[in-house]
């Protein structure tokens, strides 16, 4: 397209020459070809008209413009005006940068909150208080047990002086439980709480002295602290006693038995036999005795020379006698564990039952 301002001079032009056309003085001048100036526009591509105009013989003006707004008008009547005007358009390509926003995935690190771990520890239990109604009672006497706690659970447990476990009861924990305390378990009976909440637990005891309804005919201070109580008096009852090099052997014949009971010092082990003595035989299994020894006699010849001791032969475990039998009466008493407690001239011994282990308690 043309520029307006390239429109405006050619209409400038336009009335330029229609004014030439008028009647005015003459004045002879050489015609004056006015160069225009070539546009280059900018933004726009220019177009290149050729334009041919043969116009009837008129003066060519040309009107220069200056600072001081004076025009100069030239006349040729007989000038053929042909105007050559070649624009050329040229566009130069102009390379521009374009940027290009290439989006990134950046990472944004979000704080998210973590609740807090919590862990919970329990409150450990706790015995507040156990009691008993009675703390000294006769074997096989009923008492209360008391007690309050704070727990989840709870358990009580009878033991003996030694620590020794013969009962456990599931119990709440806080309440109370009426008990007989046992006569069998010795003088001192122990009662101990267990309360638990977790794995945590919290104990308490009481312990409770047995009197037995019966004293020992050895004196209730030589009982042993696991023993019972006696389930009678005692008796005396004819019997026999005699020692040995690593042991002794007591026949006991009262209305319930007539039994030797043969001990051997290694491990404390004994054994007991029925007699089957006539009461006349003499045996001699065991040979001539060493100097300051003596032999085995009567019931106790008999289990000596037709029975075993409880490792090997009697020879080998308690050798030869150390003092002459005596045929004496021997005192007896029973224990309610089983137990029996035999006297003899050296001493009284407690038997754990028929076979088993023996003990020195007097």
């Amino acid at each position: 397209m043309v520029s307006k301002k390239f429109c405006a001079m050619l209409i400038g032009l336009t009335f330029l020459l229609l004014a030439a056309c008028q009647p005015q003085e003459e004045v002879v001048v050489l015609p004056t070809l006015a160069v225009l100036p070539t546009l280059t526009p900018s933004d726009t591509p220019t177009l290149t008209p050729i334009p041919t105009q043969t116009p009837t013989p008129t003066p060519t003006s040309s009107a220069t413009s200056t600072s001081t707004a004076t025009s100069t008008f030239t006349s040729t009547p007989s000038l053929t005006y042909t105007p050559s005007l070649t624009v050329t358009s040229s566009i130069t390509p102009t390379s521009t940068a374009t940027a290009t926003n290439t989006a990134t995935n950046t990472p944004i690190a979000t704080n998210t909150p973590v609740p807090p771990t919590f862990t919970l520890t329990p409150i450990a239990p706790q015995i507040l208080s156990f009691n008993a109604t009675a703390t000294n009672v006769t074997g096989n006497s009923s008492i209360t047990l008391v007690w309050s706690a704070q727990a989840d659970s709870a358990r009580l447990d009878v033991m003996n002086a030694q620590g020794q476990v013969s009962q456990t009861m599931n119990v709440v924990p806080s309440g109370s439980l009426p008990v007989t305390v046992p006569g069998n378990l010795g003088t001192l009976v122990v009662y101990r709480l267990v309360v638990f909440r977790g794995a945590a637990q919290d104990t308490r005891s009481v312990a409770v002295t047995v009197q037995c309804a019966t004293a020992w005919f050895f004196g209730n201070q030589y009982a042993p602290p696991n023993s019972g109580c006696p389930t009678g008096v005692q008796t005396s009852a004819p019997g026999a006693f005699q020692a040995f090099q690593s042991g002794f052997m007591i026949y006991v014949n009262d209305s319930n038995r007539n039994t030797i009971y043969g001990a051997q010092n290694q491990d404390a082990r004994f054994i007991t036999y029925g007699n089957a003595w006539d009461g006349t035989t003499a045996y001699t299994c065991f040979g001539t005795p060493p100097s300051g020894t003596v032999c085995p006699a009567e019931h106790v010849a008999w289990a000596y020379c037709n029975t075993n001791a409880p490792v090997g032969g009697w020879s080998s475990a308690i050798g030869f006698g150390t003092t002459n039998i005596d045929t004496g009466n021997r005192t007896i008493q029973f224990e309610d564990s089983g137990a029996v407690y035999i006297d003899s001239p050296i001493g009284v011994f407690r038997f754990s039952n028929s076979t088993g282990t023996w003990a020195k308690i007097k």
